[in-house]
């Protein structure tokens, strides 16, 4: 398959198909999230979503994701072009985001284990899952300051956009409706760090997992994280990491897992 638009997030996502159908491709396997099913894709792993026309112009997926000590619950439609897009986010602050993520993690693991309780084993994992997300949503008693809102914001934002070229202070800010001084000033003040220093740090450290776990080549990572050339990625990729792209991916070669065989994405069939 073509390796163009796909995106991924450190953090795993649980997604919950509502109505119609999407389907999510990989780089070596594919599969279809429809009304009433689950689906587990662990952190690290290059995907993206193409909503089926099937659905008939109806399509609603629930999205949780966890973010820097942030839950986001995230309710996604179509937006008309065969694409996910969000039609409402929530944000939970809570000390567990760790154990949510592990949770998921665990699950995604067990079910390529081979072990003969398998089943039960995810259902237990599924349910603390649940239960812990169902916890830490309830507790939430008023909303996050406005200002540490935006922070969130701005990082899930930076994820979910890392492929975009076109990300930067003036994309993120338009988005969020504010100026790009105002955005760029306050995430300074609160994390310590530029945001435009900030987004390229996030895309060579995704260009260094997909180096270490995908068989993308140099220019296709290039590409998957937002740089319009390979020469400019490498340059940037070698201001922060202190070695080339392909000198790093050497570097590790010998503790890179083989992907053939062995897909870590999860999939639950419609309840009932």
């Amino acid at each position: 398959m073509e390796h163009s638009g796909l995106h991924f997030h450190f953090n795993p996502d649980f997604i919950i198909g509502i109505t119609g159908a999407s389907c999510f491709e990989f780089i070596q396997e594919r599969f279809v999230v429809e009304a009433g099913s689950v689906a587990i894709i662990p952190g690290g792993i290059p995907h993206r979503e193409i909503i089926l026309e099937k659905s008939g112009g109806s399509f609603e997926n629930l999205v949780i994701s966890v973010y820097n000590e942030t839950v986001s619950v995230q309710l996604q439609g179509a937006d008309g072009n065969g694409k996910a897009c969000a039609l409402n986010t929530e944000y939970y602050d809570t000390a567990k985001y760790q154990q949510l993520a592990q949770y998921l993690e665990e699950i995604a693991e067990l079910s390529h284990s081979g072990d003969p309780d398998q089943r039960l084993g995810i259902k237990g994992l599924l349910l603390i899952y649940l239960s812990t997300l169902e916890s830490a949503i309830r507790r939430v008693r008023h909303s996050p300051p406005v200002e540490k809102l935006k922070i969130s914001q701005t990082k899930r934002l930076v994820q979910e956009h890392l492929g975009n070229s076109h990300l930067g202070v003036g994309f993120l800010a338009r988005l969020l409706h504010c100026s790009g001084d105002y955005l760029s000033n306050l995430f300074h003040r609160e994390t310590g760090q530029r945001l435009a220093m900030h987004i390229n740090l996030e895309r060579i450290r995704a260009a260094m997992a997909m180096l270490r776990t995908t068989p993308l080549t140099i220019a296709e990572i290039a590409f998957a994280t937002g740089f319009e050339s390979q020469g400019y990625f490498s340059r940037v990729f070698k201001q922060i990491a202190l070695k080339s792209p392909l000198d790093y991916r050497r570097s590790i070669e010998h503790s890179v897992v083989e992907l053939e065989g062995r897909p870590r994405t999860i999939y639950a069939p419609p309840i009932g």
